[in-house]
């Protein structure tokens, strides 16, 4: 038995360079979701891990919600009880339990009354209380939409103002991180694994990057040349390491793939009347249509050979064994055994230490950053919290199955709990799993922390 076990030791390691990543998808099964009230004018939407979907009312500052799973969102944080006004982006961010939401003033025109005041704002993601009110600049343009970066800090755009605002975790205030002319209409932005922002602009139909200096300033507009025209370009939303999702209000969606200072576009979906907004739930694109609905759209991520080699160097530059696979979904084997490795993370967080060891291999290992130990070592640690994995999010993840062994490597931010301290790492996560009477046991779970990120 122990020469068996060293056997399959030498053979996990031999093999975990040779799976390439694939989309990550789950399932959900709204085909619509409705706003409870007439005349809401939704000019976006988001939505959180659970399914739940929000939306920001431009007619009235009242946030809509719906329920995982629900097909209606119903009227949630009002605004007559929370002072909103002119609702237009909003971004829901799990690890701090916060609703971003960009409000604006109202009147102003005509001799009409100010009424409210342009700012971000922040609420409880479950509760909806008021947590923060961070006014933009006297004589600002439009707060338009928000993005987080890997540190928490949000960015938020000023349309007609062609600006950025900054505001880091803990701050009071926000302050002007970036403005340029060239950006007068900004609109939509997001973050990809480079740590550059990525913001459009509605008016022009165009894309741009700003650095993100090691300092924590703007570096300089880069313009990124697009494969076809952007037309009306609104919501953004990251869907993978070089990969935006967009919503275009001449009536699409498109998918867009970064690649050094050009992006390849996609039509995900055409026929979609004034897309404002997108939100991924599950295996679908919920895409804000004529400020009045979300109708889901199938959507998988495509995955380049050059997205797919660069995974491959992110692992700890192993030599890549055959080519990538496009666009080619799992087989049923494959799938099985990611929706395993899914469900492995969900144990885990609910501290199922008895159904963990039923599913781990007597001579598994574990390798984490501060070291590497057996199965009981690792059950007893989940048992005791010593180590509480709260929440995986994956990004992308793939399998491949070698006769009895089978391979899954995923790109995931795990919060967790270590020692008391809660702490977030983005990882590269290794799982071989070996087939033992029928069954599938994890012989090996590795954790590789990505650098810069």
């Amino acid at each position: 038995m122990k020469n068996s076990a060293q056997a399959a030791r030498g053979a996990i390691v031999a093999i975990v360079a040779l799976a390439t990543f694939a989309p990550d998808v789950h399932a959900q099964s709204r085909a619509e979701v409705t706003l409870a009230d007439t005349g809401v004018q939704a000019e976006n939407l988001t939505s959180s891990r659970d399914g739940t979907v929000y939306f920001g009312s431009m007619a009235t500052g009242t946030i809509y919600r719906a329920a995982p799973g629900a097909s209606r969102a119903e009227p949630w944080i009002l605004a007559s009880t929370a002072g909103l006004t002119r609702v237009l982006g909003v971004l829901a961010d799990d690890r701090t339990h916060t609703l971003w939401v960009c409000q604006n003033a109202t009147g102003g025109q005509g001799g009409a009354p100010v009424a409210g005041q342009t700012a971000l704002r922040s609420f409880d993601l479950k509760t909806g209380a008021a947590k923060g009110t961070y006014p933009f600049p006297l004589n600002s343009g439009v707060c338009n939409d928000i993005a987080l970066s890997a540190d928490g800090t949000a960015y938020v755009s000023e349309s007609f103002g062609g600006r950025v605002h900054r505001l880091k975790p803990g701050a009071a205030a926000l302050e002007v991180w970036a403005a340029d002319s060239a950006i007068s209409v900004i609109d939509g932005l997001a973050f990809l694994a480079d740590g550059s922002l990525y913001v459009n602009h509605f008016t022009a139909g165009k894309l741009f990057r700003i650095p993100v200096k090691a300092d924590g300033s703007a570096g300089a507009l880069v313009p990124i040349a697009t494969s076809m025209p952007l037309v009306r370009p609104d919501g953004l939303r990251a869907v993978g390491p070089k990969t935006l999702l967009q919503a275009e209000q001449q009536g699409r969606i498109a998918e867009l793939t970064i690649d050094g200072d050009r992006a390849e576009v996609r039509v995900v979906k055409d026929g979609l009347p004034r897309a404002s907004g997108v939100t991924i739930v599950g295996d679908s694109a919920l895409v804000l249509v004529e400020l009045t609905k979300a109708v889901a759209v199938p959507f998988r991520p495509r995955t380049s050979a050059a997205t797919a080699q660069q995974g491959a160097t992110r692992l700890a530059a192993a030599p890549q064994q055959g080519e990538a696979r496009p666009g080619v979904p799992p087989t049923k084997a494959e799938q099985e055994i990611l929706d395993l490795a899914r469900e492995k993370w969900r144990w885990m967080a609910a501290k199922q230490a008895d159904t963990l060891a039923a599913l781990f291999h007597d001579e598994a290992v574990f390798v984490h950053m501060g070291g590497s130990w057996g199965k009981q070592q690792e059950v007893d640690i989940i048992r005791s919290g010593g180590i509480h994995y709260k929440h995986a999010e994956i990004f992308e993840t793939s399998a491949r199955i070698i006769d009895s062994t089978a391979i899954v490597l995923s790109r995931i931010r795990l919060d967790a709990v270590v020692g008391g301290n809660e702490v977030t790492n983005p990882f590269i996560v290794t799982e071989v799993y070996v087939r033992q009477k029928g069954a599938w046991k994890l012989g090996s779970l590795s954790f590789t922390r990505l650098l810069g990120q």
